[in-house]
């Protein structure tokens, strides 16, 4: 009996990508957002997104060539980032990932939403094929395949040393980041200390933040420098998290500045003694300051602004790109000054705190599993600043929560027993 081919609902189709271009905007945003936990972009809008993309899977070969390998070439980065990503998570795979190679060659600006498509693909056989573009005859596609695999935390081996002398600044800084999780990344120790006389910020920033990975004294040196500057608030997390007692002293300083001001109390919270919540509350009445300035509070007391009602109306958002701190909750600046009025004995000066809780590895990663999602890479940050390269944690944050969520069960079995208990 000859089978008959069924024709798509072209219109039900054509929903399905509009409907998942939109809501890849709607999961990476959830991914950094405060608002959110791992366990809210499961069941929100990652559960929807997925919905549709199967919607597009379903649809087979007749759909992948009228909708999705044109998609490929838009130019709406949400678009690609959600046909390609139909696309692998097809029958075809193989196929699919020739078809965003030769985009990558073709149109190299697709890099960007090509590998954040990529980076969600579970598939040893996937990686494996991405290991044998690293010895591609195109720069765009060596970088693209190895910046995946770097998301995956996987060595680059000699591809490595290509890629730190390319000639695009966001190559060299990926390759920098990417060099501190090396199985040997003493042999690097050259080109990190190169980096940091680099003048192009974000692969400064790489290099310092190899650097420190990596135990090296001028990263940390360098990084002092660098919290100084207008854009240096990666230095001041790192300084904050692992710093010494003057590193504290000069980002409290820092507040005094208001070009550096959000910068400075982002790293204060992940410090988190009871001395920086003093410091932050003095800006809660600030209009742009005021909700960083809550959100210091919040991580080291563990009070949710609004869940306690200490939290005010927020304001129209008439900003032309959405940040994730512009989800942050307003605090009320009176309600939240009795309630550290009435608590503040309870925390020890000195002593650090996550969400209420005495700083320790075990609240690290309660934080990572089940703390707000802007919060979550610091938190990282600092488990794997406490260990030692082979046995960091490797936690993809910007993958599918499926795929966080087995990483940190593993890191809950092995990784978090070989921290330090006392990380203060």
């Amino acid at each position: 009996m000859r089978r008959v081919e069924v024709e798509p609902l072209w219109d039900v189709v054509e929903e399905h990508l509009d409907e998942a271009e939109f809501l890849w905007g709607v999961w990476r945003h959830s991914l950094v957002a405060p608002d959110y936990t791992l366990d809210e972009v499961a069941e929100g809008p990652e559960e929807r997104l997925f919905a549709h993309l199967e919607g597009l899977v379903v649809g087979g070969p007749r759909v992948a060539e009228r909708l999705l390998l044109p998609a490929l070439g838009s130019d709406e980065p949400s678009r690609v980032s959600a046909a390609a990503l139909a696309l692998l998570q097809g029958p075809r795979c193989d196929e699919a990932l020739a078809a965003v190679v030769e985009v990558l060659r073709a149109r190299p600006q697709q890099r960007a939403p090509l590998v954040r498509a990529l980076a969600c693909v579970d598939s040893a056989m996937t990686r494996s094929q991405l290991r044998e573009l690293l010895a591609d005859h195109d720069d765009t596609v060596v970088a693209a395949a190895a910046e995946v695999l770097a998301l995956h935390h996987e060595p680059l081996g000699d591809t490595l040393g290509l890629l730190l002398v390319s000639d695009d600044a966001a190559t060299r800084a990926m390759a920098l980041r990417a060099a501190a999780n090396e199985p040997d990344p003493g042999r690097l120790v050259r080109a990190v200390i190169a980096g940091l006389q680099e003048l192009e910020p974000s692969v400064l920033d790489a290099a310092i933040d190899a650097g420190v990975r990596m135990g090296l004294a001028p990263a940390w040196a360098r990084a002092r420098e660098r919290m100084h500057e207008v854009d240096g608030g990666a230095a001041m997390l790192l300084l904050a998290l692992g710093g010494e007692p003057g590193d504290i002293a000069a980002i409290e300083a820092a507040l005094a500045d208001r070009k550096r001001r959000l910068a400075a109390l982002w790293a204060l919270g992940f410090h988190g003694t009871p001395e920086v919540v003093d410091a932050a509350l003095e800006w809660l009445e600030d209009p742009v300051a005021g909700p960083l300035a809550g959100e210091v509070f919040s991580a080291v007391t563990g009070v949710d602004l609004a869940a306690a009602h200490m939290d005010l109306p927020r304001e129209d958002d008439e900003a032309l790109e959405h940040r994730p701190e512009d989800d942050l909750p307003r605090a009320d600046p009176l309600a939240v000054l009795q309630w550290w009025t009435r608590h503040r004995e309870r925390f020890v000066d000195g002593r650090r705190y996550v969400a209420g809780a005495a700083h320790s590895p075990a609240a690290l990663l309660r934080g990572l599993r089940s703390g707000a999602m802007r919060r979550r890479p610091g938190h990282l940050l600092e488990l794997t600043l406490a260990l030692p390269p082979a046995r960091r944690p490797r936690v993809p944050l910007a993958a599918p929560t499926a795929l966080q969520l087995r990483a940190l069960a593993a890191m809950t079995l092995a990784e978090i027993a070989h921290v330090p208990e006392d990380m203060s």
